[in-house]
């Protein structure tokens, strides 16, 4: 009985062992892919001729700026390599 209960606890603890590490990797994963839409949205604007579709790039590259700084602000501290 002891040892059915000891291996149970053991699958438990590498079940949140894995479930960490995809967390982990879930935050960097967030970081970058807004960082990523940033970056598009520059170069669009910076490609732009018109000036209404430049304004509706910057716009765009502001608001996934945003998006990147908060969630860099929300990992801080939560052993993230790349944050």
């Amino acid at each position: 009985v002891y040892r059915i209960n000891w291996l149970k606890a053991r699958v438990r603890r590498d079940r949140w062992k894995e479930e960490v590490s995809l967390v982990r990797h879930e935050m960097l994963w967030t970081c970058l892919w807004f960082e990523y839409h940033k970056d598009m949205w520059e170069k669009r604007a910076l490609e732009s001729t018109e000036p209404g579709k430049e304004a509706y790039a910057k716009k765009q590259m502001g608001l996934w700026n945003d998006f990147a700084k908060k969630a860099r602000l929300m990992f801080q501290g939560k052993h993230v390599d790349y944050i």
